[in-house]
């Protein structure tokens, strides 16, 4: 396929990308319960008349176009995850599950993968290799660290044909449709939780020499963690951490027997990871030490940072500008330190994942994960050329 053949085949599909988009939008899951989705997703591949179909991790799947000549694997992801949370745009397809709603893009990305399922197929007469197409669940499960890392182990890049190069996108609303953006090296940083509990000795607010006060304690720790990233990571590289819930007491004049803290640590390197590990692990022990209570500390070691190849990088580059045009093709100068579970692909395989400018006509930015959240539909054809193109450069060395 050409450029032109590209860009013809995924025009053809932008009515099929935006039923299927909605229908999905509309019908939302949270992670590890996209039983629908997935049944969606598999009587769309079949009525392709794709057939080798495998699931993994529960809800998702991967399936495989094998092209007329031996060759390469490569594989293409897609989430299928909502958001436990509510809608409010207001749109006709908006979500009928109460609590449920799709305010990051999945459904678009899944609705992609379809089309570039559709395109590849119709052309696997020309490919040199083996396409595997992983629809995945439970990106936004970062507690439980995911759904990338269980298809992962259940073999998903290791079951024939075995993945050699991954790829995917995600939707991006502060770029214009048209634009896709990209960068080598870390992409998305590292998304650990922590979780702290403090255990102490409740009482009167008036006799604190009878009490062992957890309050005082997590004032303490919460004012140290401070200086975890100021006076130990490198000024030359960039880290989080960061305590976004505090919960104890329930009267002015108790103090409480426990309190819970929660935060998260963001990271774009494993040794700098590794480093905060040990300095929050350390802070939290010596002041529970010397404050004389029990410090219970689980940090939940989820995403790590997510590194895109950079030998594939610029193989990828190159392949985007040529459908694109230089202009079209922008190197993002600092990667994002939201976390993506497509990390556990990345470290591997080599991969390279982009974002695709989705920005409303309007150029109004609503944020992922707000309740308004929505991108412009027109940006889902530009995502299957770039995954078509990519396919045919890596396959086909063109």
């Amino acid at each position: 396929m050409d450029n032109l053949a590209i860009m013809e085949a995924a025009k053809s599909l932008q009515e099929f990308m935006v039923e299927t988009r909605r229908d999905i939008h509309r019908h939302p899951e949270p992670s590890t319960k996209e039983f629908r989705t997935q049944q969606l997703v598999i009587d769309e591949l079949k009525r392709i008349g794709i057939d080798e179909i495998k699931n993994y991790f529960n809800t998702g799947l991967a399936a495989v176009i094998r092209g007329a000549r031996p060759g390469r694997t490569i594989g293409i992801r897609a989430d299928m995850d909502a958001l436990m949370m509510d809608e409010n745009t207001g749109l006709p397809f908006s979500s009928s599950n109460p609590g449920v709603a799709h305010m990051c893009g999945h459904d678009g990305h899944t609705a992609m993968l379809l089309a570039t399922a559709k395109a590849l197929y119709d052309n696997r007469d020309r490919l040199c290799g083996n396409v595997k197409l992983i629809f995945q669940p439970a990106e936004e499960n970062g507690p439980q660290g995911g759904g990338a890392q269980f298809m992962i182990k259940e073999g998903v890049l290791s079951d024939d044909p075995r993945v050699d190069f991954m790829t995917g996108l995600h939707v991006n609303n502060r770029y214009p449709v048209g634009k896709v953006i990209c960068r080598p090296g870390p992409t998305h940083a590292g998304s650990d939780p922590f979780y702290l509990d403090l255990y102490g000795v409740g009482g009167h607010a008036s006799t604190p020499n009878l009490v062992k006060d957890p309050i005082v304690a997590a004032a303490h720790i919460i004012t140290a963690l401070q200086t975890v990233v100021s006076r130990n990571v490198s000024p030359f590289e960039n880290a989080v951490v960061g305590v976004s819930m505090i919960q104890g007491g329930t009267r002015h004049n108790i103090v409480p027997d426990k309190v819970h803290i929660r935060g998260t640590i963001r990271t774009f390197n494993d040794s700098t990871r590794k480093l905060i590990g040990e300095r929050i692990t350390s802070i939290v022990e010596n002041v529970a030490r010397a404050m004389d209570i029990k410090a219970e500390l689980d940090i939940k070691w989820n995403y790590g940072p997510l590194m895109n190849d950079a030998a594939m990088y610029r193989q990828v580059r190159t392949w985007l500008v040529d459908m694109f045009g230089e202009g079209n093709y922008i190197e993002q100068e600092f990667p994002n330190t939201g976390g993506e579970d497509f990390s556990y692909f990345a470290s591997a395989v080599p991969s390279v994942y982009f974002w695709l400018g989705s920005q409303g006509d309007d150029g109004v930015t609503k944020v992922a994960h707000s309740s308004d959240f929505d991108f412009n539909e027109e940006a889902m054809k530009f995502g299957v050329m770039s995954f078509t193109r990519i396919v045919i450069g890596y396959l086909n060395g063109r």
